[in-house]
Parts: C-alpha cells; sequence; structure tokens
C-alpha cells in the first residue's frame, strides 16, 4: 500500500492551495485501504502550469494540450508506484467553473491519478464505473462534492 505522498511544488500559485497535501493524503490513504494490491512507497505529486503538463503530455501522450492531471507509472522494480502532475490554470479554470474550490478539485485529481498508478482505468464503462465510484465514496466521505455529480471528470 502507499505511503505520504510527496509534494513537489513547482509553480507558486499551488501555495494558496492551503490543506491540499494533507487532505489528499487522506483521499488517497482512504481510497486505498479500500483496494487490494496497492503498490508499496510514496507517490510524488508535481504541482505545476499548463506549460509543463502541456510538454508531458505531448511528449508522453502525443496530445498537444495541456491537461489536468497526468499519471505516470513507475516499473514494478522501482518500489513506489510512480508520479502525478497537475497543471495549475488548468484546475483552477474547471475548478470555478464547476463552483469548486482548487482544493477540493485537486484533491480529486490528487486521487485519480494516485489510483491510475495502482492499475484502475476508465476506458472501458465497467472501468469506468468502478474508478469512479470508488473516488465518489471517499470524497463525499470526505465532505468533498462528488465531482461526477458537479461535472469535474478528469
Amino acid at each position: 500500500m502507499i505511503g505520504p505522498l510527496d509534494f513537489v511544488i513547482e509553480d507558486d500559485r499551488w501555495d494558496a492551495a492551503t490543506g491540499l497535501q494533507p487532505l489528499a493524503g487522506q483521499a488517497v490513504a482512504a481510497a486505498l485501504a479500500r483496494i487490494e494490491g496497492g503498490r508499496p512507497g510514496s507517490a510524488v505529486v508535481l504541482l505545476t502550469n499548463d506549460e509543463t503538463v502541456h510538454a508531458l503530455n505531448q511528449r508522453f501522450r502525443a496530445k498537444d494540450k495541456p491537461t489536468n492531471v497526468l499519471s505516470f507509472p513507475a516499473p514494478e522494480t522501482e518500489g513506489y508506484p510512480g508520479d502525478v502532475a497537475l497543471a495549475y490554470e488548468t484546475c483552477a479554470r474547471e475548478a470555478e467553473t464547476a463552483g469548486l474550490s482548487l482544493v477540493d478539485h485537486a484533491v480529486h485529481l490528487v486521487l485519480h491519478g494516485v489510483l491510475h498508478l495502482n492499475g484502475y482505468d476508465h476506458q472501458e464503462e465497467d472501468e469506468a464505473t468502478e474508478m469512479e465510484a470508488l473516488e465518489s465514496a471517499v470524497l463525499t466521505g470526505l465532505g468533498i462534492a462528488d465531482p461526477y455529480l458537479v461535472g469535474t471528470e478528469p
């Protein structure tokens, strides 16, 4: 199972997201307590900007645009689950559009990314249903609005 999250703040605007780190840690711990076979170690969460995520998205996914969250699973031999990157501008814009706080939206995206590191996906409808149900249950348990009801899907 995953240990604490290691946050790397590359864009100082994320400093205003007070409480993000402990709340994201609680969300991830709650989710991984519900699943079997979570990958050991601490995931690294890079809090960056659209420019960096755009470059990563282009390099690793051949998509020429920023996105809200990217996940990079580490090889099983590395001893940690992998890395997650969040783009400030995209996350802030989505949160504002949905009427959510940046912290609540970012917690969801960190959780979503870490679930990807642990084998969850949403390419098929049944996989999406399972992943979304877990995210919704964990987030509502922490007092965060269900992201799939307010329209802030990753």
